[in-house]
């Protein structure tokens, strides 16, 4: 499958956030061909406060979206 991520840009004043999409695959321990779960995150938001030249941030923040979503998701499935 190929994930496109999507940088964005950073001009100082104006600036296009980075879109990451993931695909979470959950398997099995002992049989990894076992998929448990996959869910996907489509163009998560990769956004930092003030400016951020360094694509790397803008994508790195997209995965932290999607990972803080995630999280969120389980626990109010969960309790």
């Amino acid at each position: 499958m190929d994930i496109p991520k999507l940088g964005g840009w950073d001009a100082g004043v104006m600036k296009q956030h980075a879109k990451v999409t993931v695909l979470l695959k959950f398997v099995e321990t002992g049989n990894r061909d076992n998929v448990l779960s996959e869910v996907t995150s489509e163009n998560a938001p990769g956004d930092q406060w003030g400016s951020s030249f360094d694509n790397e941030d803008r994508i790195g923040e997209g995965y932290a979206k999607t990972g803080k979503s995630f999280a969120k998701y389980i626990l109010k499935k969960a309790f």
